[in-house]
């Protein structure tokens, strides 16, 4: 996969969606082994200011700052280079030029990958500066100040990777945009009100001194907040897993790319320059609805029922 003058290993369409898998299991992966080295160490008292913190939990930023750092580390790492990797191959696999799934038709569309390309990218930084900055007396502030900015980024992706979604869905109708909409928005909503416990956790402990049981609270809610996060890449999963944008996909992505290919179906029962005539890089508005044009209307109860018989491999 070339980019410009990035150049990626090749990755089977077809197998796209083991990046984020991969991401996902090295996100995973660091978290439990974190916390089964915690354990087998005896549960060790790593935060001496907090004293009811210990007999609750401990939080991950200060497992992550023992002897235990290279496993934060390199999760962090591992977890950001799958991440970018697959948001750079869901904007590669929609170009005009591989259409595996319903192509990017608009300049303003491609800005926006851009932007969530570069927003993952921060993201996958600011993680890994976390976990390469112990929490300590030493390094704190710049740790909790990497790990906001973590946050702030990742939904700052989610947005915009959202944006997208909204234009594909105005442009081709295919429902899996706005189902997969739907539930990050879900997703997000939950995510926030995690956010809010935490942050109120930390009051009420701020509020109530070094020996508040609160701070046991927060730092459960530490944990809560990033095994939610690791499920942001199960969804990652289904954008790019070709299989889930239905038969609508298979004949807007026209014939010649792998996933037509694979199916064995051709596009022979439609007016391609009918459904095609606004795939153009000149419209003037990307949020252009195609489906509330008449002239479409008699074209997409077409896709519906040519596509009855016919079996999406």
């Amino acid at each position: 996969m070339k980019i410009g003058a990035l150049n990626l290993p090749n990755v089977s369409p077809g197998k796209a969606w083991i990046l984020p898998f991969l991401a996902v299991f090295f996100w995973y992966a660091m978290l439990i082994s974190l916390m089964i080295c915690w354990f087998v160490q005896g549960r060790p008292i790593l935060d001496t200011d907090h004293t009811e913190m210990p007999h609750y939990i401990v939080y991950l930023s200060n497992i992550g700052a023992t002897n235990l750092q290279p496993i934060f580390i390199c999760g962090s790492l591992f977890m950001g280079i799958f991440f970018v990797w697959a948001v750079i191959e869901d904007y590669y696999l929609r170009t005009p030029e591989r259409k595996y799934f319903p192509p990017i038709f608009h300049w303003f569309l491609t800005a926006v990958h851009a932007l969530a390309i570069a927003l993952s990218i921060i993201a996958s930084l600011c993680i890994l500066m976390a976990s390469c900055l112990k929490d300590n007396w030493q390094y704190s502030r710049p740790h909790s100040v990497f790990v906001v900015l973590f946050v702030i980024f990742v939904f700052s992706y989610l947005c915009a990777h959202m944006l997208t979604y909204i234009i594909y869905y105005k442009h081709y109708g295919v429902k899996f945009y706005r189902n997969m909409i739907i539930i990050k928005v879900i997703w997000i909503a939950i995510a926030i009100v995690f956010v809010v416990t935490y942050g109120a956790f930390m009051g009420k402990g701020n509020s109530g001194g070094r020996h508040s049981i609160w701070w046991g609270y927060s730092a459960i809610m530490e944990w809560v907040l990033v095994f939610w996060y690791g499920l942001m890449f199960p969804l990652l999963m289904a954008d790019l897993n070709v299989k889930n944008y239905g038969n609508q996909a298979e004949y807007l992505m026209g014939q010649g790319n792998e996933a037509g290919s694979a199916s064995g179906s051709g596009n022979d029962d439609y007016d391609m320059e009918r459904i095609t005539k606004q795939e153009t890089w000149d419209n003037h508005n990307p949020f252009d609805n195609r489906y509330e044009n008449e002239h479409t209307t008699g074209v997409q109860e077409n896709l519906t029922q040519g596509y009855n018989n016919r079996q999406f491999l």
